[in-house]
């Protein structure tokens, strides 16, 4: 009997690691959606492909992150440096990309990947599955538990 309170106990903490990683999820889909809503779509051009050390769990590597050009609705030419970068690069100088923008603030721009999408993929998609794990394995155990 014992043993299986505590099955039922270590079973209710996988199931708040679980919404816990639901809630996580769910902010970062929330903040990638407000981040694309003020935004409009145009194409730019990586324009060259700028390496930066980083600091990983295996130590220092050189990631590469590429330089993209575009033109505003207004004509502005407008450069930013992406903030996702990788080993080996995702882009080759000539690249052209979908470009989203702030048109009250063009410098605030971003390249539209599914890289914006990854972290609630992420969270949501792992968060679900243990919530389904946990569910099922804590009626399991109730269900031996009050037999």
């Amino acid at each position: 009997m014992r043993q299986r309170m505590t099955l039922l106990i270590s079973l209710s903490g996988l199931l708040i690691v679980a919404l816990a990683l639901l809630i996580l999820g769910w902010q970062a889909f929330t903040n990638t959606s407000q981040r694309m809503k003020n935004t409009v779509a145009t194409q730019g051009t990586v324009v060259e492909i700028i390496p930066r050390l980083v600091n990983t769990n295996s130590g220092q590597r050189t990631f590469f992150y590429p330089l993209v050009e575009f033109r505003t609705a207004t004509g502005e030419t407008i450069q930013f440096e992406s903030e996702a970068g990788g080993n080996p690069s995702a882009y080759q100088i000539g690249d052209r990309v979908e470009v989203m923008y702030n048109p009250g603030q063009p410098q605030i721009a971003f390249i539209n990947s599914w890289e914006l999408w990854l972290p609630s993929s992420l969270f949501l998609g792992t968060g679900g599955l243990l919530l389904i794990v946990s569910g099922i394995a804590i009626l399991g155990a109730l269900r031996t538990l009050f037999r």
